[in-house]
């Protein structure tokens, strides 16, 4: 670790002098497209484990994934010495709480809800960014969040209705609040890291306290009495780990570092859109609703992208 100190929260820190570019964008779409399936792996890996359970096999098999580089990447493992007191800050909030939030509220909230509640991460992001670290609040960055929450409100409730509200909705929100003040915080302290090592340093923090956890509660135990209703749980919880996590993260951090903490965290405006192409699978229809919805959001986006 060396010593060198750490730059001050700056306004830089946050914007991005270019455009966005089409990888960007590219992995803008790419994350939500990954991240728009993964409520669909917490709710199938409910049907075996519990919702604490579901959120450690998440961090466990995302560390798991990360051990090749972990091993293959030690000698670049380094950080400034005073940002090391961050990446704990970074597991908890980037990965361990919203993940325990986030698998608690699936199993007592509709997933109609539990999406729109995800679409609110950018508006946390812009408000902890400009309470917190000085970001600046434009009429471009304002105006895109509210279009793309609005669009996703929209696609959802046009084919559920949301009647019946609890106090796990607080679940949700924590968790996106944690997404957000997360994205700022590594805007500002890791935006010259590698993203890569950043990724398995705070994966390797918070997947040891996990994989503890499924040590030491028993799970491993109930998998071998009942390994085939396991496997078709678990087989989802491997793809959220791998895909909608370890790699995901990775992604996530590079985006925010090319754009802005904003611009990363509009992704969960896009995952609507995903919602809507399962539902042509399954054979659901479109109403005139899921058409409208999406141009707001893909509107919102530019809007909010724009310097």
């Amino acid at each position: 670790m060396r010593g060198d100190s750490v730059p001050e929260p700056t306004l830089n820190n946050f914007s991005t002098s270019k455009s966005i570019s089409a990888e960007n964008w590219l992995i803008y779409f790419g994350l939500s497209f990954i991240w728009g399936f993964s409520f669909y792996f917490i709710k199938m890996g409910l049907t075996f484990f519990t919702s604490l359970e579901v959120a450690a096999f998440r961090m466990s098999i995302a560390l798991l994934a990360f051990l090749p580089f972990l091993f293959k990447y030690r000698k670049r493992l380094k950080i400034k010495k005073q940002k090391v007191k961050w990446i704990p800050v970074l597991g908890f909030l980037g990965n361990l709480i919203p993940a325990v939030m986030f698998s608690i509220a699936a199993k007592r909230i509709d997933s109609a809800l539990l999406g729109i509640l995800n679409a609110t991460t950018p508006l946390f992001a812009l408000g902890i960014g400009s309470l917190l670290f000085g970001v600046l609040l434009t009429g471009n960055k304002i105006i895109g969040v509210i279009l793309g929450f609005i669009g996703s409100m929209l696609i959802i409730l046009s084919t559920q209705s949301v009647t019946s509200l609890n106090l796990y909705i607080l679940l949700p929100l924590v968790a996106t609040m944690s997404y957000g003040m997360n994205a700022n915080i590594f805007k500002v302290y890791f935006q010259d890291d590698d993203p890569l090592v950043i990724a398995l340093l705070q994966y390797a923090f918070v997947g040891i306290i996990t994989f503890s956890f499924l040590l030491f509660n028993g799970t491993f135990q109930k998998i071998t009495l009942q390994p085939d209703l396991a496997w078709q749980a678990l087989k989802y919880l491997l793809l959220l780990g791998v895909l909608g996590t370890a790699v995901a993260q990775i992604y996530f951090n590079i985006l925010t570092q090319k754009t802005s903490a904003l611009f990363a965290t509009m992704t969960t405006f896009t995952i609507p859109i995903v919602a809507v192409i399962i539902g042509i699978v399954i054979g659901e229809q479109l109403t005139l609703s899921h058409f409208v919805g999406l141009t707001i959001i893909l509107v919102g986006v530019y809007v909010g992208s724009r310097k």
